[in-house]
């Protein structure tokens, strides 16, 4: 991924990246169209969501805490690498409860992505994963969507923000087998090494509900 070209004539301007063969993009495209309604990537059962951008070079490795309804606490590890223009992700945590037992949380993830700048005013990628909650018994949540965003650049700055938004539809073996959510967040970059990162999420009966923060270094 190319670093951008900032113009010293603004305060802000979008990023325009360009990557990805159209093959990939009709992929991904045809995985959208077989979820319905429009589909993230809480793969663990927790409120991070993900922006449709790439932050990293190589790879990317950080830490999460997540604050979800019911007392719950969530606390995982992630690392990100890309493969050409699809990113894979692996994360593993803890979830603590107050009123019940304890959880382990196992996660893999993949970020697609499928509409650019050039074609769209927001950058757009589908994010797909499976995982495991698990204590005693195991729940298992699949969930499938897609992240929406604008990346904008600050002036003579390293500093990066992109707001999104990240319609979802998880499945998943609690419940009703199927639930619904959408999460907001903003990732912040404040070095060409680290960025912080806030989401949230609210949604039907069973969806992830809370608020998650992320801290990130790049590579």
């Amino acid at each position: 991924m190319k670093p951008e070209t900032i113009s010293p004539a603004v305060t802000f301007h979008v990023s325009r990246f360009t990557y990805g063969p159209w093959p990939i993009r009709a992929a991904a495209l045809g995985l959208l169209a077989a979820v319905s309604p429009p589909a993230g990537a809480q793969e663990t059962g927790t409120s991070i969501y993900h922006a449709p951008y790439r932050s990293f070079l190589r790879y990317e490795f950080g830490a999460a805490v997540s604050f979800q309804r019911g007392s719950q606490t969530g606390i995982e590890g992630h690392y990100r690498r890309g493969a050409g223009p699809v990113d894979l992700a692996g994360r593993a945590g803890l979830m603590v409860r107050d009123d019940v037992q304890d959880s382990f949380l196992f996660g893999v993830q993949a970020r697609v992505p499928f509409l650019f700048e050039e074609q769209s005013p927001l950058r757009g990628a589908l994010v797909a994963g499976a995982g495991l909650d698990v204590s005693g018994g195991a729940t298992l949540w699949v969930p499938v969507g897609v992240s929406l965003g604008r990346r904008l650049v600050v002036e003579k700055s390293a500093v990066r923000l992109v707001p999104y938004a990240q319609p979802t539809v998880f499945f998943t073996s609690a419940g009703s087998g199927v639930v619904a959510g959408v999460g907001l967040g903003l990732d912040l970059r404040l070095s060409p090494a680290f960025e912080v990162r806030v989401s949230g999420g609210f949604g039907t009966a069973g969806a992830p509900d809370g608020v998650g923060v992320s801290a990130v270094w790049l590579r």
